[in-house]
C-alpha cells in the first residue's frame, strides 16, 4: 500500500507541475539573434534569399543528412518555396512572402511533421561603412497543451539561429575575399584614360531589384533603333549615375556605344560621357558576384586618395547572348576618380 500511495503522489506532482507549465508557460514564442558581417549587403543578402545559398549555411540542413530539399518557383524572388523532408527534421517548407531589397525578408515556416505548425520568420540587414548587420527572427504560437513546448525550444533555436548566422557571415566575407587573392579580392585593378564616349541609351531611376528586367525590355530596343539608324552599335553596358540603396533604386541606362556625332532617335536618347581618368577591372564569372569587381575598385581608388566620381559602367563583354556558361561571362568595370 505504501508503494503505491508513494506512486500516486508522484504521479499527483507530475500532474500538477504539468498543469502549472501549461497554464503559465508562454503561448507565444520570439527568438531574435543579430550578427555583423564585413561584406555590402549586395552579397549577403544573396545568400540569404537564395534557397540554394540558404541551405549551405543554416544549421537545420547540418543536423540531418538524410533530408531531400526541393527548390519551387523562381528561387530569390517572392512565393519561392524551400521543401524539406528527412529523418530527423521532419518535413516543412519556406516560402518567402515579401521583400524589400537589401533591407527586409518576411518568411512563413511551415511544419508537416512531427507536429504541424505554422511561424513566422523574419530578415533585417542594415549596411554601413562596407559592413552588414544582420538579425534574424522567429516568431510563433502555440495552443495549450503544447506551449509547454516554449520552454524547452527556445534556448535551442537561439543557438541553431547563432551558429546559422556564424556560417552565414563566414560565407559572405569569403565571397568578398575571393579565392587566392593578394588583395583579399579575385580581380586586378588598373588605371586607365577613358576615352570620350557616345552612347545610345533609355535612362531611368527604377527599383534595383528590376535592373535585369530593364536590360531585358530595353537593350532589344535600342539595338534595333541604332540599327535602323544605320548606326553600328558597340557592346552593351549598364551605366550607373546613381545607387542608393537606402531607398533601394538606381538612376540608370541600359546603354550601347554609338560613333561620336549620332543624333537621337525613337527608342533612345544619346548620352555622351567625356574623356577621364578611371580604374577598371576585368571581371570574369557570373553576373551574382560582380559586385566583388565593384569592391576592388572602391578600395583601389580609396586606398590611392582618389576620390570616385560618377557615373559607373558596366560592359558587358561576355555574357548569355554569346556563352551559356556562366562562369566565362566577361564584365568590365569602370569607375571614374579624379
Amino acid at each position: 500500500m505504501k508503494v503505491l500511495k508513494t506512486l500516486a503522489w508522484i504521479i499527483g506532482i507530475i500532474l500538477f507541475i504539468a498543469i502549472v507549465l501549461i497554464f503559465f508557460a508562454p503561448t507565444t514564442m520570439h527568438v531574435e539573434r543579430s550578427v555583423e558581417i564585413n561584406a555590402p549587403a549586395t552579397i549577403v543578402w544573396n545568400d540569404i534569399v537564395k534557397f540554394e545559398k540558404f541551405n549551405e549555411w543554416s544549421t537545420w540542413k547540418q543536423m540531418d543528412s538524410t533530408a531531400r530539399y526541393t527548390i519551387t518557383g523562381e528561387d530569390g524572388s517572392i512565393g519561392a518555396v524551400d521543401s524539406w523532408k528527412g529523418s530527423k527534421i521532419g518535413e516543412g517548407k519556406l516560402q518567402h512572402l515579401s521583400m524589400d531589397p537589401y533591407k527586409s525578408v518576411t518568411q512563413k515556416l511551415t511544419f508537416i511533421t512531427p507536429f504541424a505548425s505554422e511561424s513566422d520568420v523574419f530578415f533585417r540587414l542594415s549596411e554601413a561603412a562596407g559592413k552588414t548587420k544582420v538579425t534574424w527572427g522567429f516568431d510563433t504560437h502555440y495552443d495549450r497543451p503544447m506551449n509547454v513546448m516554449t520552454l524547452f525550444m527556445k534556448g535551442a533555436l537561439e543557438k541553431d539561429f547563432e551558429q546559422g548566422l556564424n556560417n552565414l557571415k563566414s560565407m559572405a566575407e569569403a565571397e568578398v575575399r575571393g579565392p587566392n587573392a593578394p588583395n583579399g579580392i579575385d580581380v586586378t585593378v588598373k588605371e586607365m584614360n577613358f576615352p570620350a564616349t557616345t552612347y545610345a541609351a533609355v535612362r531611368k531611376t527604377i527599383p534595383i531589384s528590376k535592373i535585369s528586367d530593364y536590360y531585358r525590355s530595353n537593350l532589344r530596343t535600342i539595338y534595333n533603333a541604332a540599327s535602323a539608324a544605320r548606326l553600328q552599335p558597340g557592346v552593351p553596358c549598364g551605366i550607373f549615375f546613381s545607387w542608393d540603396r537606402k531607398q533601394g533604386q538606381t538612376d540608370m541606362a541600359a546603354a550601347i556605344p554609338v560613333p561620336e556625332g549620332s543624333k537621337p532617335a525613337p527608342g533612345y536618347e544619346i548620352i555622351t560621357l567625356p574623356a577621364a581618368q578611371a580604374a577598371y577591372a576585368d571581371y570574369v564569372g557570373p553576373h551574382s558576384k560582380v559586385v566583388n569587381a565593384h569592391v576592388a575598385i572602391r578600395n583601389f581608388i580609396t586606398d590611392k586618395g582618389r576620390t570616385i566620381i560618377p557615373p559607373t559602367i558596366e560592359m558587358y563583354v561576355i555574357g548569355p547572348g554569346k556563352e551559356m556558361d556562366s562562369s566565362k561571362w566577361l564584365t568590365k568595370v569602370i569607375y571614374f576618380m579624379k
